[in-house]
């Protein structure tokens, strides 16, 4: 996706936003809901963290607009108002390579720099795996029978499964579990032979639990998202607040099967876990112990422990269910889709058909759109490429050429403007032009003098009342169409172009005709034939290929837009060639002699 390293910035502004906003809320509600429901709140956080990295733009995705379950073949489906030949239409294509935006060069910016900071928190994260693995490895299985004991009775309490297994190491100083697929509780050797079976069973509960609430995997997310999000404090403070709730879900899990007479026995073990066990921290495991400010606001939590009451748990509930509602309402914003790179289509109550052009479009992944005015119907050819935005090319000079109509820079009586002298990588630019001229050979340098009479705040204020794509400009207008600043969607072209024939734009109706005449191809008694080229280049190759328009037969008008990103030679002509034969297959429509 062109620029997700910018939507992915505006993202970690949302998230930021989002932690803050869940600590302010907790402060609000402490003491009317639970830990453990504190605890899913940051479980439902780390799932959003990794809503901007979904694969949502998948290419054979089946759209709920599609009601066909696999592409329909239209042969001649919709009749022609008749055949016919308007000679070689196609035209002949100009294009250059554009410099890369101001945007795209922020954004490859900072993904270096994110990929560089990624390769080195993964770094440290897999030697704290193989320093914990080592530890894994030469843990031995607890044989005290005694230890056994409590460990089974543990489990039976808790009704965990005995896929858990109990492991003593003189490694670690602090009890500790971890495993997904094969979870296991580590207990140091000291803690065996010098504490109490009460103690024991606090801290084998505790550990237990950590292994019901599937905390292996919470951490295993929990690391990834240290990779992903490493330049992000508020990320990192929201995983601190996390692991802090978790202990604290554990506890009160914990405290929920203890009498009351046991929670003080409960926070003396942790007590003595402090002053003596506090290890190295583990990012892959789950365990009773802490540092010393967080076994102090556990003690707190564990002094003013009560049991809760079916209404507190009903409110719990509750707040939940609005709160991650509010959070669950940011994923579009949030999602591949926010950055403006997809369209969200909306056909109304136009009959949708899929076009199987595959054998057209071979060699090229592309789409294709075509709308049948008189049957209401749009005829599609990869739907989701059709709905995928990209930069207009060339074809955004019909639009270019009606904003400075509109503004008054250029006149359908007069739309002279003088060549400077300078170097052009064409001939036919090399010249004086009109409207006509510089549409029919693409000339940039004529529209870019346009855009520059009008400034960059009118050509936003115009794409922003037309409705045109994403409606960015970014810093250059000389390229903005060409760089990737601008972007529209094949479904996109061919809802502007029917608005602009059926003069439904806010714009005068000389100067939409005026423009209309500048890319008029070709006409013949089967017909007339509009169309716009636009090819996008990298590196002096064609990788973006437009051919835009509609067709003008006797009782009907077909609009067009057919959108060509890679193959050979992926370029507006071939774009053409390829629409000339889509016509003819969907329309009996013939372009060619």
């Amino acid at each position: 996706m062109q620029n997700f390293g910018i939507h992915f910035l505006t993202c970690n502004l949302i998230f930021a936003g989002m932690i803050f906003l869940l600590t302010g809320c907790k402060k609000l509600l402490t003491g009317r809901i639970s830990p453990q429901i504190q605890y899913r709140f940051w479980i439902l956080m780390l799932a959003l963290l990794f809503v901007p990295f979904l694969p949502v733009d998948f290419p054979d995705f089946p759209l709920p607009w599609m009601l066909l379950e696999g592409a329909v073949k239209r042969e001649n489906s919709v009749p022609a108002a008749g055949s016919g030949s308007v000679g070689s239409a196609i035209p002949e294509d100009f294009a250059v390579s554009a410099p890369p935006g101001m945007q795209s060069e922020i954004n490859q910016t900072f993904l270096w720099l994110w990929a560089a900071g990624m390769a080195i928190m993964a770094g440290y994260l897999f030697f704290s795996w193989r320093r914990f693995r080592r530890v894994c490895l030469s843990a031995l299985p607890v044989e005290n029978p005694r230890v056994h004991r409590i460990f089974d009775d543990c489990r039976r309490e808790l009704h965990v499964n005995d896929k858990v297994r109990l492991y003593s190491t003189a490694v670690l100083r602090s009890p500790a579990a971890a495993g997904i697929f094969r979870p296991a509780v580590y207990l140091p050797l000291p803690l065996i032979s010098d504490f109490s079976e009460d103690a024991l069973r606090y801290i084998l509960l505790h550990e237990l639990r950590h292994c019901c609430q599937m905390d292996g995997l919470m951490n295993l997310f929990a690391d990834f998202v240290q990779i992903l999000y490493w330049f992000n404090p508020a990320v990192w403070y929201g995983l601190k607040k996390m692991r802090l709730d978790r202990e604290l879900a554990c506890d009160s899990a914990v405290l929920e099967i203890l009498e009351e007479g046991e929670y003080a026995g409960y926070g003396h073990t942790l007590l003595d876990l402090a002053e003596g066990m506090a290890g190295s921290f583990f990012p892959f495991s789950s365990g009773i112990g802490g540092n010393t400010k967080q076994i102090r606001l556990r003690i707190l939590h564990i002094a003013q422990y009560r049991r809760e009451s079916r209404k507190k748990k009903g409110f719990g509930v509750l707040t939940y269910i609005v709160i991650s509602a509010l959070f669950l309402s940011f994923v579009p914003e949030l999602s591949i889709q926010a950055s403006g790179d997809i369209y969200e289509f909306d056909p109304g109550e136009d009959k949708v058909v899929s076009a199987d052009l595959s054998g057209i479009f071979q060699g090229y992944e592309g789409s294709f759109v075509l709308y049948d005015s008189a049957g209401k119907t749009w005829e599609i050819y990869n739907p989701s490429g059709a709905q995928k935005r990209t930069a207009p090319e060339s074809t955004y000079k019909i639009y270019a050429a009606l904003h400075g109509l509109e503004e008054g820079v250029i006149s359908p009586e007069d739309s002279y403007i003088a060549w400077d002298g300078s170097s052009c990588p064409f001939p036919e630019w090399e010249r004086d032009q009109n409207l006509t001229s510089a549409m029919q050979n693409s000339v940039n340098w004529y529209f870019q003098n346009i855009d520059s009479k009008m400034g960059i705040r009118s050509v936003r204020a115009f794409l922003r009342k037309l409705h045109y794509g994403n409606e960015t400009v970014g810093n250059d207008l000389k390229y903005y169409w060409m760089d990737q600043s601008l972007k529209i969607s094949p479904i996109e072209q061919v809802e502007l172009l029917r608005k602009l024939h059926g003069h439904q734009l806010p714009f005068s109706e000389e100067n939409i005709e005026a423009v209309e005449k500048t890319f008029c191809l070709a006409k013949s008694e089967a017909g007339s034939l509009y169309g716009k080229t636009g090819t996008g280049q990298e590196d002096h190759v064609n990788v973006n290929g437009w051919f835009v328009g509609y067709l003008e037969m006797p009782g009907n008008v077909y609009y067009f837009a057919a959108n060509i990103l890679s193959g050979p030679d992926a370029s507006g002509s071939r774009a053409a060639e390829i629409t000339a034969e889509a016509l003819e297959e969907l329309t009996g429509f013939s372009l060619s002699d």
